[in-house]
C-alpha cells in the first residue's frame, strides 16, 4: 500500500528542472523506503540503495574525502551495481545515521550524474552531528501516515466520490443517508486501523479488525 500523495510529490520532484536531492522525512514504518523503491522501478533504469541503519559498513563510503569523484568511486566499488549517468537513482536510507553522507550531498548534486533521495526518521535529534549542511542542495518533503482520504482510496472509494463529498462539504449541502452511513463506518475503521501502510494493506486484504 503506497502513499498516493507522497508519490505525487516524488513525481513533481523528478520533473523539476533544477533538481536537488530529495530529503524524505517522517516516522518509521510509514512506507518511505518502499515508496522510493517502487518509484525507482517505474522511473529509472538503474537503482542503488544504501541503508545506514542496517548496514554498519555503508558509512565507510563517506569516511574519507567527500569530493564527488571519490564518493562515486567508493559507491561503485561497494555496491557492485551499474550506475549509469542520467538514469540512476541512489537512495541514502536512514541518513541520520551517517552525518558525513548528509554533508556530501552538496558535492554529489553539483556533480549531476545521478539523482539522490535521502530518507530520515530521527533527523531532529542528530542535527548537531552534521559537519556542514547542504543548504540549497536539498528539497524537503515531510511524509505522514495515510490520511483518511488515502484510506478511502485504499478501500475502493472512487476519486469522483471524494470530489463529491468535498463539494458538499464546501457548499454545506448534506449527502444522502446511505453515503453518510458508509463514510462514518469507514472513518470508525480508520480510527482503529490507523494509517501505517502495511497495516492498512492487511485490513484491505482481510477486512478483519482483529
Amino acid at each position: 500500500m503506497l502513499k498516493r500523495k507522497a508519490w505525487d510529490a516524488l513525481a513533481t520532484w523528478k520533473n523539476s528542472r533544477n533538481r536537488k536531492a530529495l530529503m524524505l522525512t517522517g516516522a518509521r514504518q510509514i512506507g518511505k523506503t518502499t515508496l522510493v523503491r517502487e518509484f525507482a522501478k517505474n522511473h529509472y533504469r538503474h537503482f542503488a540503495e544504501l541503508n545506514f541503519l542496517t548496514d554498519e559498513h555503508a558509512a565507510g563510503i563517506f569516511a574519507g574525502s567527500l569530493d564527488a569523484e571519490t564518493i562515486i568511486a567508493n559507491l561503485t566499488a561497494y555496491l557492485r551495481t551499474r550506475l549509469e549517468p542520467g538514469s540512476t537513482l541512489i537512495l541514502l536510507d536512514e541518513i541520520q545515521e551517517c552525518p558525513q553522507a548528509r554533508t556530501a550531498i552538496k558535492f554529489l548534486v553539483e556533480d549531476g550524474r545521478f539523482d539522490y533521495i535521502e530518507t530520515g526518521s530521527l533527523l531532529g535529534v542528530r542535527v548537531k552531528d552534521v559537519p556542514s549542511y547542504p543548504v540549497g542542495f536539498e528539497e524537503h518533503h515531510r511524509m505522514f501516515p495515510m490520511d483518511f482520504e488515502e484510506f478511502c482510496w485504499a478501500n475502493g472509494v472512487q476519486s469522483d466520490t471524494i470530489d463529491m463529498l468535498r463539494e458538499h462539504f464546501t457548499d454545506r449541502i448534506p449527502v444522502n443517508d446511505a453515503v453518510h452511513a458508509t463514510m462514518n463506518r469507514l472513518f470508525n475503521v480508520y480510527m482503529v486501523v490507523g494509517g501505517l501502510p502495511e497495516i492498512v494493506q492487511r485490513y484491505v486484504n482481510t477486512h478483519d479488525i482483529a
